[in-house]
């Protein structure tokens, strides 16, 4: 592949193909469809591979339910690591979430975290918010 940008909307297969062959292809960007299950896990690991950006959707009612479930997510694809370890890589491997909420007739960012890191003793993710749409605070 040479271009320095690829854009792939992929399900299943495909899309596991695609992120199995990015690592070893000179892409800078890598943007993937929905995330639903266990090809979380094989996002993580390109997410770690170096390149200077990945994006990628996740269905979500907020950016804390969005990286709760992006977790999850990689949880299910059944890898033998410890809970711990993926947690970390993933507080490690992800700096931003962001939240886009739909209204009839537009979308809108409601909300967006920086993702800090990992704390395995307490169990939780170090965020911060970035952005809060002012209607969406508690």
């Amino acid at each position: 592949m040479t271009d320095r940008y690829a854009r792939l909307r992929m399900r299943n297969h495909h899309q596991l193909s695609f992120v199995q062959f990015a690592p070893t292809a000179e892409v800078s960007i890598a943007q993937l469809g929905e995330i639903r299950g266990g090809e979380a896990f094989d996002l993580l690991q390109l997410l770690n591979t170096g390149h200077s950006g990945t994006l990628s959707t996740i269905h979500a009612s907020s950016a804390r339910q969005g990286l709760a479930r992006f977790t999850s997510c990689v949880l299910q694809s059944g890898i033998e690591l410890p809970y711990r370890a993926i947690k970390t890589n993933i507080g490690d491997s992800l700096n931003v979430v962001i939240h886009v909420e739909r209204r009839p007739g537009r979308r809108f960012v409601s909300e967006m975290l920086e993702v800090n890191s990992y704390d395995p003793d307490a169990d939780l993710f170090d965020y911060g918010a970035i952005y809060q749409r002012p209607e969406a605070q508690p």
